[in-house]
């Protein structure tokens, strides 16, 4: 499982800015954890080219992805995030709070 969320990223780069080295460092880590991964569950409300990039890598090595999207946020989802939905490998869900924990517990039950 390799869960992707923005402000993780962002806060873990904002912790160990440093040279350009660190950089292709993060690069190079999170592709493994996602080559490493069995399936991919994303956060996907707010945007960020770091993890629309992960997403577009993980349908490339046809990892088998959740992503999640919060409408209350007022913001609209990409329509490349959207529409690369396919019901069965990727799957694109619409949730408010409470029903996150019904959610995860549907998608993975349906890995079994």
């Amino acid at each position: 499982l390799l869960l992707i969320d923005y402000h993780l990223t962002v806060h873990f780069h904002q912790q160990n800015e440093g040279p350009a080295g660190a950089d292709k460092a993060i690069h190079d880590r999170d592709l493994e954890w996602l080559q490493q991964a069995d399936v991919v569950v994303a956060e996907v409300t707010q945007p960020s080219l770091g993890v629309g990039y992960e997403l577009g890598r993980a349908v490339d090595m046809n990892k088998k992805m959740l992503c999640l999207f919060r409408p209350s946020s007022g913001r609209s989802l990409s329509a490349m995030i959207r529409g690369a939905a396919d019901g069965e490998r990727r799957l694109v869900r619409d949730y408010c709070e409470d029903e996150l924990e019904s959610i995860l517990e549907e998608f993975f039950s349906s890995l079994k």
